[in-house]
């Protein structure tokens, strides 16, 4: 076995592909990273992570890669990799791209002989520093096995979608009823404050009833929001491309793009630090002088 059939590649070292790169070296991997940013790569440096900023000669180090950058960045990345791997090698993209994108990446890797799957994350920063994230994975059966057991080093959950892009699609739908949780929670705890109640404690009863969900499971968590608004732009042009009309979810979109500029202004800055239940609370007069605890 060559060096480079028993390595794993990671482009894309930031907030999410430098805690999984960090994963896959305690697993017992090899780790080879790349990056434009060269923060980026000395911090994966100081973890014990090779990276460069040419993805050719990185290419050549590993015959597995986790493709983890921006979606725009994916066709440059999917494109360079294709003219590098050899043949039987992986490809597995874990950036959040729309499904069909995937047809485009697999009409690039084909010719070369390289395998292709999606494992599209979810749960958030905190899972990938855990290693417990969910991956929703797209590919034939006998690639995701393939990659399976390197999955499984930085994830708790993977979950065998369907085809190619189906991995991506559950992504879509998950995060279309995680801001739709979002929204309705911070509304009930609107309420709950209004009437006097402490929302702290009303989340822990929440969570033990017919209610509970990730959402409350995890209200004191940081909730930055970053893809907010990409992710409800993405499932209401796939709902219109397929002639289905999501009215929960336009108002969703209303609602979370003010409760996210709310938050952000509440916090001078700070907010993506800051849990919803930061932001219920100091928006909330009968909570505001209530100690914090999340």
């Amino acid at each position: 076995m060559s060096e480079a059939s028993s390595a794993v590649g990671v482009v894309g070292l930031g907030e999410m592909g430098l805690p999984i790169a960090r994963n896959l070296l305690r697993a017992g991997y090899r780790v080879h990273g790349c990056d434009a940013d060269p923060l980026a790569r000395n911090r994966a440096g100081s973890a014990g992570i090779s990276a460069v900023d040419d993805l050719d000669v990185a290419a050549k180090r590993a015959a597995t890669w986790l493709v983890v950058v921006p979606a725009a960045a994916v066709p440059a990345v999917v494109k360079q990799l294709a003219q590098t791997l050899a043949a039987d090698s992986l490809v597995i993209v874990c950036s959040s791209v729309n499904p069909g994108v995937m047809s485009d990446v697999a009409a690039v890797l084909d010719p070369a002989g390289v395998r292709v799957c999606d494992a599209a994350l979810a749960r958030g920063v905190p899972a990938a520093h855990e290693g417990s994230l969910l991956l929703y994975c797209g590919g034939d059966a006998e690639t995701i096995e393939r990659a399976t057991p390197l999955l499984r080093a930085f994830a708790r959950d993977v979950t065998h979608v369907g085809p190619l892009g189906s991995g991506q699609t559950a992504k879509l739908l998950n995060n279309l009823l995680l801001w739709s949780t979002v929204a309705a929670v911070t509304d009930t705890l609107r309420l709950a404050a209004a009437m006097g109640l402490d929302t702290d404690a009303v989340v822990q009863a929440l969570a033990l009833g017919s209610a509970r969900s990730w959402v409350l499971d995890t209200w004191s968590r940081p909730r930055p929001m970053p893809d907010l608004e990409h992710d409800l732009e993405r499932a209401l042009a796939t709902a219109e491309l397929f002639g289905v009309e999501l009215p929960i979810a336009r108002v969703v979109q209303q609602v979370m793009t003010d409760v996210k500029q709310r938050k952000a202004a509440a916090f001078a800055g700070t907010g993506a630090a800051r849990s919803m239940a930061d932001f219920v609370r100091a928006t909330s007069p009968h909570q505001a002088q209530q100690p914090e605890n999340s």
